[in-house]
């Protein structure tokens, strides 16, 4: 089960490989391997790595971006455009973190909601596009039996990006911004109960507010059917608000991953 879950982290998370510019919808099918490497949770001392397949699909159309996350867009200007996006948090099990030894383990955490997006330059179906995103997104913990509300989550980011049709050849993706979240959304990571509190793990409550500063790169190379795939996000909690939290045990991280995908299929 918990394969399945970080399948899902990957397939969110590293799907930026294709951004059409033709403007009939489009798809296109394979299948992929990647190697992550990445802290357990955001704070933590300890990291978890992986290697694993996964089935590829990108899907475009006029209401629909399905690559780098499902996206769906609702309304759409030259300068602004209205979007529904999705992010998730990895589970962890407590008894294999040495930080959470006797708490409760950590649930999948599923995001969506809506973003704002205003573009400065370029556009969704142009060579590239310079953009500010506001995603606010509900943040649902679950171990796929029962789901509890884990808070919400506001992300302003600025992101640039190459965009490439379907085709050979290079394009990237440049993104960073600030996190800000609820008291709920901290606590779900950050709080010690008294009942788990220890004399090296003293009882805390989070509050509510700046979460994170983040850097994402990602880039790949296309060749016919193959694509080659980089990414990586630096992420700095210095600052936060639950930074005294005893389960923080440094202030910035860095995830990275690679990978190749086979497209054998697609409606070109």
């Amino acid at each position: 089960m918990k394969s399945i879950r970080i399948l899902s982290l990957i397939l969110i998370s590293t799907l930026f490989t294709h951004k059409a510019t033709a403007q009939k919808d489009s798809w296109e099918a394979g299948i992929g391997t990647t190697m992550v490497s990445l802290p357990q949770y955001p704070g933590s001392s300890q990291r978890s790595n992986f290697i694993l397949p996964f089935p590829f699909f990108h899907i475009q159309s006029k209401y629909l971006d399905f690559d780098d996350g499902a996206k769906g867009f609702f309304f759409e200007s030259p300068n602004l455009r209205t979007t529904i996006s999705a992010g998730l948090g990895l589970p962890v099990d407590s008894k294999d973190n040495r930080a959470r030894q006797g708490m409760p383990d950590l649930n999948t955490v599923l995001q969506i909601g809506p973003s704002l997006e205003f573009i400065f330059a370029g556009g969704r179906r142009q060579p590239s596009e310079f953009r500010l995103e506001l995603p606010l997104r509900a943040a649902i913990a679950t171990d796929f039996t029962s789901y509890k509300s884990a808070g919400w989550l506001l992300e302003p980011r600025i992101t640039y990006e190459t965009l490439r049709p379907f085709k050979s050849g290079f394009n990237y993706q440049v993104s960073s911004g600030l996190l800000f979240a609820s008291k709920d959304y901290n606590a779900y990571y950050y709080d010690v109960a008294p009942q788990f509190a220890t004399a090296q793990r003293p009882a805390f409550s989070s509050a509510g507010g700046y979460n994170s500063f983040f850097i994402d790169l990602s880039a790949n190379l296309r060749k016919g059917d193959w694509v080659y795939f980089v990414f990586s996000r630096y992420r700095n909690l210095s600052g936060a608000t639950y930074i005294d939290s005893p389960l923080v045990e440094q202030n910035a991280s860095l995830t990275i991953g690679a990978g190749i995908i086979w497209i054998f299929a697609n409606s070109l």
